[in-house]
């Protein structure tokens, strides 16, 4: 039986919308004359920065480099993970892991929200929530960070963080990963700099909640999210797999999915709260020059027919399975 939704199948994790309050603080770059994104360009110590300008010297994705906490603790009851990267975008945060626990080799991902904290009109530290059962926990606090523009090219980050909650609470099982790293910036996508309100890059980097999905094997959005509740059961003796649902199983309420400028995709179902129940993370980008076509891992192409700052819609064909999609923009 196909996995549930061939979009899924390509991990999704961490929430990008652009959109700005009307009374924010804008940070100008002469570089971002041409683009209506949030400026990709800011630099500086947060600790000097007002709410609006500290968002965006964090704003971008920030490749840790597989590092460990220089403050790292140890345990043998628990995985060793290290930080792969960290995304901020304007309202929301991604953290991609390594795991490496007694059955080998995995990634995680934590995904929320976050929030500025101002004291006196500058910012103090920067506190990131992981969202359970519609409530948000305060799980980290960043401090101490400082963004550096090289003569060669790019940024460089440094930072503090602090977990305020152990990770298993969460099903992250880690040591502790509290400490000082440094990152390197990730470049944006090329269409960053030229992308206006008018453009399809502008209008699909958001967050998304399907609304519709049908495929020519007749699956339709009820069944591919009923799939998340599905076991797989194989017999030694046909070899042969067989699937049921598993009766105690509450399936997701919706499939939600967000595109960033940083060509970040992530994807997540969450229950009837809101709260993710699975985050995942993979790469996106363009491939035409036209912006109506995009493919996700450099596996799976979609096709958009119609695309806003309010729906997005687009149908794909993989494995001789032709399937259309809608979405919605969460607000």
């Amino acid at each position: 039986m196909k996995k549930i939704l061939y979009l899924i199948s390509f991990f999704l994790v961490i929430s990008c919308s652009k959109d700005k309050d009307e009374n924010e603080e804008i940070v100008a770059d002469e570089r971002m004359a041409d683009s209506a994104m949030t400026n990709i360009y800011a630099s500086g110590k947060v600790s000097e920065q007002t709410a609006a300008e500290a968002k965006q010297t964090i704003f971008g994705k920030w490749d840790v480099g597989g590092s460990s906490s220089k403050n790292i603790s140890s345990s043998k009851s628990l995985s060793e993970c290290t930080f792969n990267f960290i995304e901020f975008t304007d309202k929301s945060y991604i953290m991609n892991l390594s795991i490496t626990g007694p059955d080998g080799p995995e990634s995680g991902s934590i995904f929320g929200n976050y929030e500025l904290i101002e004291v006196d009109g500058l910012v103090t530290e920067v506190r990131l929530y992981f969202s359970v059962s519609g409530e948000d926990i305060h799980i980290a606090t960043l401090t101490n960070i400082e963004v550096v523009e090289k003569a060669s090219g790019g940024f460089d980050a440094t930072f503090d963080i602090n977990f305020e909650i152990d990770l298993g609470d969460i099903e992250i099982v880690c040591l502790d990963l509290g400490g000082s790293y440094s990152a390197d910036k990730e470049p944006a996508m090329e269409e960053t700099l030229s992308a206006g309100v008018d453009s399809n890059h502008y209008k699909v980097v958001r967050n998304w909640q399907m609304t519709f999905y049908s495929d020519s094997e007749g699956y339709d959005l009820a069944s591919s999210l009923l799939e998340f509740c599905e076991i797989e059961t194989y017999n030694s003796e046909t070899g042969e797999y067989t699937y049921s649902i598993d009766p105690e199983c509450i399936p997701p309420a919706a499939f939600q999915v967000n595109l960033s400028t940083f060509g970040t995709y992530v994807t997540m179902l969450v229950d009837v709260s809101g709260s993710p129940l699975q985050v995942e993370t993979g790469t996106w980008a363009w491939s035409n020059s036209d912006q109506t076509e995009f493919i996700v891992d450099d596996d799976w192409t979609g096709n958009i027919s119609s695309l806003s700052t309010s729906n997005w819609e687009f149908s794909s064909v993989q494995d001789d399975v032709s399937a259309e999609y809608i979405f919605t923009a969460i607000p």
